[in-house]
């Protein structure tokens, strides 16, 4: 078995509100001017310009990240006070949307703005991505293959979105079906090789579905400038460590598809309807109902099909160390909710929802993106 602990890297798209009423500020070229050249991380702009990204540097651990992902959003919250903003780490704001459309002035979201329409006024919405190293290249598409099965399951864990334009959308994650309007996001489909793959491409540019490979918005993909499997289904996330928890459990994920592709345990291709049903149904649901396992098409409770993942990953966790941490923040999981469990919890089971409930939501969420939190490997016993 190979000893290569792959290294990671995280993004993360925040909120930019105000702090006073939680609705979104189109501050984000200001919030830059004040970061500078200081802040600890690569920061960039978004479609809209109420939202802001950070890219973290390279990271070898999950204290690494920790630290990184820590650091970046204290900065970034300094640079939003300084101008009249705060800094949310959740999937949707809760309030009415804006009235005036604030899109970033640069050519590629001036062609998206003008193709996509309403779809990409509806991209108020902010996510997470986590960047895999992969020792060989070539063995990134069965990678993506083989990590197919777990998306649902990360859909869930990572769920943090339950509201939309003033109202409790019933999901535990409706960024993720914000999300799928775009023609080239949702699960990728399995491929049976590289020539596949690439054939697939080639397809989509030629046929005028997308400019170039960055345009391909699938919950797992291959970047083209970086030897990384990028992972891009999640919600942000609202505490640090829920962050380091889901990075690592993604690590595990490809280091475990690597180790099985090396030994020839690979599964068999997972149906494109039922993956997508799967995922559908995580992100309706989260944790607090059964979910679909893809591969054989059998539902199973959060905590049942965890411990499922726990168990094939094991070998993993045990090489990168990472497993007590893991553990941790699964427990915690199961335990308080996902950050669209704990963002409900705010306001109770309220049908109508007024702008001050929904701000004492945004309040809390400010509250948890700026908390320094705990370690997550020590919050109960790991079983």
């Amino acid at each position: 078995m190979s000893k290569f602990i792959p290294s990671v890297g995280v993004e993360e798209e925040y909120q930019l509100v105000d702090p006073e009423t939680g609705r979104l500020l189109p501050n984000c070229k200001e919030v830059m001017r004040q970061v500078g050249n200081d802040v600890t991380a690569d920061i960039q702009h978004e479609l809209h310009l109420t939202q802001i990204e950070m890219a973290s540097t390279v990271c070898n651990t999950l204290d690494e990240v920790q630290t990184r992902v820590k650091q970046v959003r204290g900065q970034l919250i300094e640079a939003a006070k300084k101008t009249g903003a705060a800094l949310v780490a959740a999937g949707t704001n809760p309030l009415p949307l804006p009235e005036v459309e604030s899109f970033t002035p640069s050519r590629r979201y001036r062609v998206m703005s003008q193709r996509f329409q309403q779809i990409a006024r509806d991209m108020l919405i902010f996510g997470c991505h986590v960047h895999v190293s992969i020792e060989d290249p070539s063995d990134g598409l069965q990678i993506m293959n083989q990590a197919r099965r777990w998306l649902p399951l990360l859909q869930a864990l990572s769920a943090n979105s339950p509201f939309w334009d003033g109202e409790d959308t019933g999901y535990a994650s409706y960024r993720r079906e914000l999300w799928a309007q775009w023609p080239m996001a949702g699960p990728p489909p399995h491929f049976e090789d590289v020539d596949d793959y690439k054939s697939c491409v080639a397809d989509l540019i030629q046929s005028g579905a997308i400019e170039d490979e960055s345009y391909i918005y699938w919950d797992i993909r291959l970047p083209t400038k970086v030897p990384t499997i990028e992972f891009r289904s999640a919600d942000v996330m609202l505490s640090v460590e829920e962050t380091v928890g889901y990075t690592g459990l993604v690590r595990a994920i490809v280091m475990q598809a690597t180790r099985d592709l090396r030994e020839g345990k690979l599964n068999r291709p997972i149906r494109d309807n039922v993956l997508s049903y799967a995922t559908w149904h995580a992100a309706r649901y989260g944790v607090t109902k059964e979910l679909v396992d893809p591969l054989y098409c059998k539902n199973y409770t959060a905590k049942d099909l965890i411990a499922m993942l726990l168990d094939h990953v094991r070998p993993s966790l045990d090489l990168s160390g990472d497993g007590e941490h893991i553990k941790g923040y699964l427990n915690q999981i199961l335990q308080s909710g996902t950050g669209a469990d704990r963002q409900r919890a705010v306001v109770g089971c309220n049908p109508e929802l007024d702008d001050c409930d929904l701000s004492k939501v945004v309040q809390y969420a400010m509250m948890e993106t700026a908390s320094r939190g705990r370690n997550a490997g020590h919050l109960i016993e790991a079983e």
